[in-house]
């Protein structure tokens, strides 16, 4: 048995134009009959109090058995302050630059990492750094990604371009598109997929391309969770999948998070080829789920949701609902199907 569900994310003030992720999933491992329940990224801090209604109202339980931190962004880390002021909490996998680096004060949002940190200590959560290797859950949670490597050269190149006196690296895609707001999803919807027009530029911020990356392997179904990884770090987390499983075609993935609500600056056409198949020629029809905010011009981006369903994926945007994947989970009283992602014009910039 597996749910996961991913939150609606929107800004703080509420103008709903930034996306981020709060993500609960409940499993049961492999032998076992007692589920586990895993979150991954909480969103800003209010969101910490509706992922914590959530899983008490959906999941029956105030614990979380892994909280996954994939990144110290304010709209991924933030609101799992609150959380841990919610729930208890097992375990909690975060990175801890200053083991890394002895200029980690110099990190943008450091103080939010450093309260977190503090706060599972106070609280006797055990604490671990999620890199490549660590399983939990009886071997159905995985990371696979990033390695130690990765980690502390996109750390020691985020340090390195504060040092440079230049913009944040997590803000540098932060201007909005040439979207106006009254052209999202629905305006833009085709009957046919278009030409494809997205590229395999990598040009991911340091601190995305380090984002844990997360394999849940239940029943024989693999579910992959990106946070905001790009193409690099897909790559990596691909070459440890098929090291278990073997080629991704024989051993398909029935669940894909589209990387950084759906940006084009994180996957390009050959990563998606290798995840998915090649397009028209796709491994199997996955899952695809994308946490954008209602009004985001650009998440997601039209080249990235074609691109996923160019190559057999089925697209779900959360856009200021909640959206759950599940196989063998009970029935839940009130929900409906949601609506696969129709072609879209690729007229993002």
């Amino acid at each position: 048995m597996i749910e996961i569900d991913f939150l609606p994310v929107e800004n703080p003030d509420e103008s709903s134009t930034r996306s981020g992720d709060a993500i609960a999933a409940r499993f049961t491992p492999p032998g076992s009959s007692t589920p586990v329940v895993v979150v991954f990224d909480a969103g800003f801090t209010d969101i910490g109090d509706s992922l914590a209604n959530h899983i008490e109202q959906h999941y029956n339980t105030t614990h979380i058995d892994y909280v996954v931190s994939t990144h110290p962004d304010a709209d991924h880390i933030n609101g799992l302050i609150t959380l841990l002021d919610r729930c208890t909490v097992g375990e909690l996998l975060m990175h801890l630059p200053w083991l890394h680096t002895s200029n980690a004060g110099e990190l943008s949002n450091y103080e939010k990492i450093a309260e977190l940190y503090l706060k599972a200590k106070k609280s006797g959560v055990t604490i671990t750094e999620p890199f490549e290797g660590i399983t939990r859950g009886g071997g159905a949670l995985q990371i696979l990604g990033p390695t130690v490597d990765l980690y502390r050269e996109s750390l020691n190149e985020e340090l390195s371009h504060y040092a440079e006196g230049n913009a944040s690296f997590s803000s540098l895609f932060a201007s909005a598109g040439p979207l106006a707001t009254l052209k999202k999803t629905l305006e833009r919807a085709l009957a046919l997929f278009p030409v494809e027009t997205l590229t395999d530029t990598d040009d991911t911020s340091p601190r995305n391309q380090a984002s844990v990356i997360t394999l849940l392997d239940v029943d024989g179904r693999r579910h992959l969770l990106t946070g905001d990884a790009g193409i690099r770090g897909l790559n990596n987390a691909a070459d440890a999948y098929e090291n278990t499983y073997g080629a991704l075609g024989a051993s398909p993935l029935s669940f894909i998070q589209a990387p950084h609500h759906g940006s084009h600056h994180n996957v390009g056409p050959t990563v998606l080829d290798r995840l998915l198949g090649p397009k028209e020629q796709g491994f199997g029809a996955p899952t695809i789920f994308i946490s954008s905010a209602r009004l985001s011009e650009k998440h997601p981006s039209p080249r990235v949701t074609n691109a996923f369903g160019r190559r057999g994926g089925r697209v779900y945007v959360t856009e200021g609902k909640i959206i759950g994947h599940s196989h063998n989970a009970p029935a839940r009283s009130g929900w409906s199907s949601a609506t696969v992602l129709s072609p879209l014009v690729e007229d993002d910039a």
